[in-house]
């Protein structure tokens, strides 16, 4: 923490407190490095590295009752006095983070804030479960937000939130630099101990702060800025960044595929209010880099299959363009409605017809219209392919993420995919053409092919055919 305080001071562009974390049940095997002191009396032992129980989701909530159990079969150990002030500072950096992200989140209305402060709640209770088996002084006992003991630690929440208060841009750089300070201070508490239940308590939020580091940096480069490491090293940061989200399973299961809402219709055309008061439904979980480039990536690839298709359509004439660009723009706006409610840039925001931010994108959309303005059936072998081309895409997507909101809108994309591509592939042998896959498997075309068009709830729009 001290090393935040030393950056504010010297007017650095960024400040820095503690972390947050994530909780939920099972063993980890890094428990970091323990040269801790010998505590005067009997210790505890260092234990057995994947005997330690990590407790973390990647939304960073912590299962306090499951690591109460643990940290109540480990005997007290007899604390040093650098233990003691370790776990006192601790609860109170804890509180520091949940405060700071209250008060950013009152000001800015980021969803990230309002949930690593949820999460920074159970970090600040897995400290006191600690400090109430040792019978210490919670320090924290009765404070309000933004009210501490310490008075280095009130001073930093007091710069921290000054400058997290000038942009949304400034306050996302407090959130990271408190996750790094976090991380830091975590591991060097970690090290002054050999108390297995401290090392369990520390190593979980340790966790959970890197979790949230890789949430704010994401949440930071959707919006265009790249974030510099201000108290890690680039090596450290980069191995944090680089590696999946650390957690335990979850208490909460995800419903069964079929409970997931169905709001798609045969012609493609997604029923996006209905969609968006389910999507509204689920807390918004922290999300992964890879989860945030996915719906940045869908967003615009769904912006591609509409613009081709309306190109396509003033080319040709045929209806079955004007009805699938018009079932295309539900496909758009979905996607949208998980851009707003992660507050990421919709790259797609007044771009016209055949524009993207994309290159790759750009590039594939000047190929498609190229090839379809050809002939009516190249045409309509461009849909086809379009169509085969989303499939794999959503289904990658889906396999990428754990979040329900997202899986529910790409399920649905996905089943409108499948039926424009029976509709387009239905339009070819109509003109007497087969049309042979070019990415699906036979087996996974003859599949969708052979199946039943895909339907739920009242899209609203046309549908596909000629």
């Amino acid at each position: 923490m001290k090393r935040i305080l030393s950056l504010l001071l010297i007017g650095a562009l960024f400040l820095s407190v503690l972390g947050a974390g994530c909780i939920g049940t099972t063993t980890t095997t890094n428990t970091g490095t323990t040269t801790g002191a010998q505590g005067a009396g009997a210790t505890q032992g260092k234990g057995n590295a994947d005997q330690m129980p990590l407790a973390v989701n990647q939304n960073g909530t912590i299962n306090t009752a499951d690591l109460k159990s643990y940290i109540d079969s480990i005997p007290a150990g007899q604390l040093t006095q650098e233990e003691k002030d370790g776990l006192l500072y601790m609860v109170e950096e804890e509180k520091l983070a949940h405060d700071v992200y209250i008060k950013l989140y009152e000001k800015w209305g980021l969803p990230i804030f309002k949930n690593i402060a949820d999460s920074e709640t159970t970090h600040v209770n897995a400290v006191r479960l600690l400090l109430e088996k040792y019978n210490l002084t919670d320090p924290t006992a009765n404070e309000g937000i933004g009210q501490f003991q310490n008075e280095e630690i009130q001073n930093l929440y007091n710069q921290l939130i000054e400058m997290g208060m000038k942009s949304e841009i400034d306050a996302l750089k407090v959130g990271a630099l408190i996750e790094e300070t976090d991380i830091k201070d975590l591991q060097e508490r970690i090290d002054q101990t050999d108390k297995v239940d401290i090392i369990t308590v520390y190593e979980n939020l340790m966790k959970g702060s890197e979790n949230h580091l890789r949430s704010f940096v994401g949440q930071l480069e959707s919006r265009g800025v790249k974030y510099t490491p201000q108290v890690l090293s680039e090596d450290e940061f980069y191995a944090i960044l680089n590696s999946p989200m650390e957690t335990g399973p979850s208490t909460a299961q995800p419903p069964a595929n079929d409970t997931l809402p169905v709001v798609t219709n045969e012609n493609g055309t997604v029923n996006t209010a209905d969609l968006k008061s389910y999507v509204d439904s689920i807390p918004a979980g922290q999300l992964t880099q890879e989860e945030i480039e996915g719906l940045i990536y869908m967003v615009e690839e769904e912006k591609l299959a509409h613009d081709v298709y309306v190109t396509l359509y003033e080319k040709w004439g045929l209806q079955i363009f004007k009805n699938i660009a018009d079932s295309e723009t539900t496909h758009v706006n979905a996607v949208r409605t998980l851009l707003e409610k992660y507050n990421i840039t919709d790259p797609t925001k007044d771009e016209p017809v055949g524009v993207f931010t994309n290159p790759d994108i750009q590039a594939l959309y000047n190929q498609l219209v190229e090839q379809g303005s050809k002939s009516v059936i190249d045409a309509l072998k461009v849909g086809a392919l379009i169509e085969e081309t989303d499939i794999i895409d959503l289904q990658e997507r889906i396999d990428q993420t754990d979040k329900l909101d997202i899986i529910a809108v790409y399920e649905n994309l996905m089943m409108g995919s499948r039926n424009h591509l029976r509709a387009f592939v239905k339009t070819l042998s109509n003109y007497g053409v087969t049309y042979e896959p070019q990415l699906l498997s036979m087996e996974e075309y003859e599949a969708i092919i052979n199946s039943p068009m895909g339907t739920g709830g009242n899209g609203q729009g046309h549908g596909n055919g000629r």
